[in-house]
């Protein structure tokens, strides 16, 4: 080798020694845009859990039950201190939790929210998957109905979304599809979205009269610019190469990950142009900002009513982790004055 070939050669090395270096620190600290609060949130480590590589079914049972035993005390204690009460009961023979605030508010009296939590289709159990829909009781007063359907791997798909979905007709007959609005992110928010799917594929008396899908596992391979650009940035996720992978092969358990009902952006046109008012919700620093956007660029494509919030500096989900943050008690009102639109419009 030549010394200019040599020289070469060892500035690629460096240089990408330097990118490999970068790919694994690659955490920015919080920008003056954002509130005290959230600001401790950006500027949090990631958690351990995203990064873990379960391998045998008690790998996956103790990481659930310890996250659905830690999650589901604060559950319960922020319920408590907000007024909220929560009871459990089942509908279609699928467990739910129905969250009532002390005071709903009287043009809400005959509505109600569905909610479907998130967890990667591996993570959430019980009253454990609650969190986020407890200010849209306490703040947004609301009565909402919480599905705790199955979960992978023990129950592959179409566990989950059959049981949503079957819960979710019990709720038809007794609100009225057009008096219900389905929310959920992440993975909640891809069913959100596949659960427009399923309605349409019963019939338009079965839409329900919104989604609301935040930052939704819309494709669930590893497909979108962000799944790239924000690898490691995202300090609640970090990468796709660990946790996020192996809850995508244990739940599609060797389905097509381009069947809409596991990645609903693959929905058909004919389906889309079909859907209720949707409002999509991620961060700029969202390892699933990718799967949001595309996702309400292919509603706008079929002229379905479509909007987006993109929130400053917040990773995966994270607008909603402190409800002391000013982005936090925003985000719910945009919420409520959404659905509030919506109804108006009815």
């Amino acid at each position: 080798m030549n010394i200019k070939k040599l020289v070469l050669a060892l500035s690629c090395a460096s240089l990408m020694a330097v990118v490999q270096a970068a790919d694994t620190d690659r955490h920015y600290p919080a920008p003056s845009t954002v509130s005290e609060q959230m600001a401790a949130l950006v500027n949090a480590p990631a958690p351990a859990l995203w990064y873990s590589d379960p391998k045998t079914l008690q790998d996956w049972e103790q990481m659930a039950g310890s996250y659905a035993k830690a999650a589901g005390e604060a559950a319960s204690k922020t319920a408590a201190d907000r007024g909220v009460k929560v009871e459990s009961s089942k509908l279609a023979g699928v467990p739910v939790f129905t969250l009532t605030p002390k005071k709903i508010d009287e043009n809400k009296k005959d509505k109600v929210i569905f909610y479907i939590h998130g967890g990667g289709y591996v993570l959430g159990h019980g009253v454990s998957g609650i969190t986020e829909a407890i200010p849209m009781a306490a703040q947004n007063h609301y009565k909402v109905i919480s599905v705790d359907y199955r979960m992978a791997p023990q129950h592959p798909f179409p566990a989950a979304i059959d049981d949503a979905f079957a819960a979710y007709k019990e709720v038809v007959k007794q609100y009225g599809a057009e008096n219900i609005a389905v929310f959920g992110t992440s993975t909640g928010g891809a069913m959100t979205l596949i659960l427009g799917l399923q309605a349409h594929a019963e019939g338009r008396q079965m839409m329900p009269a919104a989604l609301i899908a935040g930052t939704p596992w819309a494709d669930m391979d590893k497909i979108g610019d962000s799944y790239v650009v924000n690898e490691g940035v995202d300090n609640v996720l970090g990468t796709y190469d660990h946790l996020i992978k192996a809850a995508a092969q244990v739940y599609a358990n060797g389905h097509d990950l381009k069947d809409p009902l596991i990645s609903p952006v693959y929905a058909s046109d004919s389906v889309l142009k079909d859907f209720p008012p949707t409002l999509l919700i991620s961060g700029t620093r969202d390892l699933f900002l990718s799967n949001t956007v595309r996702m309400h660029t292919r509603l706008l494509a079929n002229r379905a009513p479509a909007e987006l919030i993109v929130y400053e500096a917040v990773s995966h989900a994270q607008y909603y982790f402190d409800t002391n943050a000013p982005e936090t008690r925003q985000h719910y009102q945009f919420l409520d004055d959404f659905l509030a639109r919506v109804w108006k419009q009815k």
